[in-house]
């Protein structure tokens, strides 16, 4: 429809959109699953719940997501105004600890997931129902939403008490139903995974804030804290404040410990995250303790092995969206540029500490190798051994990799690690121990992998007389004591 004003010069048009076009252009703007969930809890947060529960029934005929909240609840008139695309102009001045921006995420998180979005919603009591029907906009052309008097049919609707919020997701049409119950399954899982980091500041206690509940199907989250301030030997540096385009940037950093601090390959990997100590260096960026960056130097510094334990917390409010370009999806935000050098002053600083931590292993000079290729895992009274990927011509060759060419490496180093013949080894040691033997590299292999060793270590600050200690303690090495002394003393006479 197009609405005209005119003068004798000029003229006004009024444009309004086509409703089936763009309603399915909403769709894409590039939620995920775990994404799109999260910007529902969004929505509870900012509402005050204290308990949020997920509900997923996978069954492809009956498929649904819910989000039920007991937060404060919408009256009939804010239920509709919550339901209108662009409900909220981003440049609006929001609550301190509104969670929200564009007026956008209930109803494009919702529509990239599925086709019928109903919102049931109580504040003291007053229940209210609204609901979007994508297939009905389209075949309507036209904007509309269907209100009900009565929730009785609504799947979920009796889980909302006096006050609080239902978002249920029906004709879930990219969860890949086709393919059977497992593909929401995993959805859900992965959806959990991420719960559990974004929001993992609110499922705690933190001064000032009490712990949200957070449960999927019945299953609390457990928070899931990417600095390990659980653990004693976590470096906790001083929080730095600074005032940035109209805002503050609270900014804390963090040294994780060294494997050997860590009781467990359990604990350890839980330090990790998904996608391990090497990809989840970096800055977190917190808008209203919400996780918006994660695991990122911003362009600043690539990730390295040697500072694969510094973790960086940023902390701002939502007066500086504008300023770190928050987009719509909560994914995206980049350091307004004032803050950038010192930013990169930190990461310098911080890859020095994350290197004299990193370089612990080599610490216990006369007890153990500190370069060990097979790693020995004991958790109370089993053994496990491991291929070392902190082995530094490991990580040396893994960090010219791709992404995906890292990734089926690990696949391939934990196939070989578990296809250690531990029942021939034990045979064989029992039978003829003497017998036993290991590769043996000629003097050419000898040299030029000792030369690249040698490098490394002088890389991460360790002078000469240290480097022919460490080296007497690692195989093949030390069993070629003269040859490490001259590729040690080769470059003084380059000199």
């Amino acid at each position: 429809m197009i609405n005209v004003q005119s003068s004798e010069n000029v003229s006004f048009e009024t444009i309004e959109p086509d409703a089936a076009a763009l309603i399915e252009s909403l769709r894409d703007i590039g939620y995920t699953m775990p994404t799109a969930v999260a910007d529902i809890v969004d929505n509870s947060l900012t509402a005050n719940a204290s308990h949020i529960s997920i509900r997923v029934n996978a069954d492809p005929d009956h498929a649904a997501v819910a989000v039920i909240d007991d937060g404060d609840g919408m009256s009939a008139s804010e239920l509709l105004e919550a339901m209108k695309p662009g409900s909220r102009t981003p440049t609006e001045t929001r609550h301190k600890h509104d969670l929200g921006r564009f007026g956008l995420g209930l109803k494009t998180a919702s529509f990239s997931q599925c086709r019928r979005l109903t919102v049931v919603t109580s504040r003291k009591g007053v229940r209210s129902t609204a609901i979007w029907d994508l297939d009905l906009v389209v075949k309507k052309n036209a904007w509309i939403v269907e209100r009900r008097n009565s929730d009785e049919d609504i799947r979920y609707a009796d889980l909302v008490g006096t006050d609080g919020t239902l978002v249920l997701w029906e004709k879930l049409d990219r969860a890949g139903l086709e393919l059977g119950d497992q593909t929401l399954l995993r959805l859900l899982d992965e959806t959990s995974k991420h719960l559990e980091l974004v929001f993992h500041r609110f499922m705690k206690s933190e001064p000032g804030h009490g712990a949200i509940i957070f449960n999927v199907n019945g299953h609390k989250l457990e928070p899931s804290d990417p600095f390990a301030e659980w653990h004693d030997a976590t470096i906790r540096q001083p929080q730095d404040r600074r005032q940035v385009a109209g805002g503050t940037a609270v900014i804390q950093a963090f040294i994780l410990p060294h494997r050997n601090k860590v009781m467990s390959e359990t604990e350890w990997k839980r330090m990790g995250l998904a996608e391990g100590h090497m990809r989840s260096q970096g800055f977190y960026l917190y808008r209203n303790r919400r996780l918006i960056r994660h695991a990122t130097w911003f362009r600043m510094a690539p990730q390295h092995r040697l500072t694969q334990l510094a973790r960086v917390k940023i902390d701002i409010g939502n007066e500086s969206d504008a300023a770190w370009k928050i987009d719509v999806l909560k994914a995206s935000a980049s350091p307004p540029p004032a803050l950038r050098n010192h930013l990169r002053q930190m990461i310098e600083g911080l890859g020095g500490k994350s290197k004299r931590v990193y370089r612990k292993r080599g610490a216990k000079l006369t007890e153990e190798n500190p370069f060990p290729l097979w790693q020995r895992t004991k958790v109370n009274d089993t053994i496990s051994y491991s291929l070392n990927s902190d082995h530094p011509f490991v990580s040396q060759f893994e960090n010219s990799l791709t992404d995906l060419q890292s990734r089926e490496f690990q696949e391939l180093m934990r196939l070989f690690s578990a296809g250690l013949p531990l029942e021939a080894l034990q045979h064989d040691m029992a039978d003829n121990f003497e017998a036993v033997k290991q590769e043996v590299l000629d003097d050419t292999e000898m040299r030029s992998s000792c030369r690249i060793l040698i490098e490394q270590l002088r890389t991460a600050e360790h002078n000469d007389r240290e480097i022919t200690k460490i080296l007497s303690l690692v195989p093949p090495y030390s069993g070629a004591k003269k040859i490490v002394e001259e590729l040690v003393n080769e470059r003084k006479e380059n000199e």
